[in-house]
């Protein structure tokens, strides 16, 4: 081989790398949080409605007031945590109760990329 040769292979290989992670490095649309907390938000008020699941739940279980909760997303929707801010009875099993109830939910139609996770604060009034 000789000099001209080398240098041509050896800019092959630069070019070869450089379009590999080109390609490689390109990703999907970055992810909105603020669409997912919007979804969320939407699918508990539904939930939360007179004909929804949390109001049945509420209703069957004796549980009344208004509660603020902080709740985590991650994956596919689960419900990561959920943390009782405030509420307006001092009902301690109640409020475990519903948040129980909370933490086995899961919303549909969110994904969240892995490692990332969504919290958002809610009120619920039974």
């Amino acid at each position: 081989m000789n000099l001209n040769t080398s240098i041509s292979v050896k800019s092959l290989t630069v070019l070869f790398i450089l379009c590999s992670s080109v390609v490689y490095g390109q990703s999907k649309a970055p992810f909105n949080k603020a669409e997912a907390t919007q979804e969320a938000i939407t699918q508990l008020a539904q939930m939360a409605s007179e004909t929804g699941e949390l109001t049945a739940f509420s209703i069957k279980n004796g549980i009344k007031g208004e509660y603020v909760v902080d709740i985590t997303m991650e994956g596919k929707g689960d419900v990561l945590t959920v943390f009782m801010v405030s509420s307006s009875t001092d009902d301690i099993p109640r409020k475990n109760l519903l948040k129980d109830k909370l933490h086995t939910l899961r919303f549909e139609n969110i994904k969240i990329p892995k490692k990332e996770r969504v919290k958002f604060r809610y009120t619920l009034t039974f």
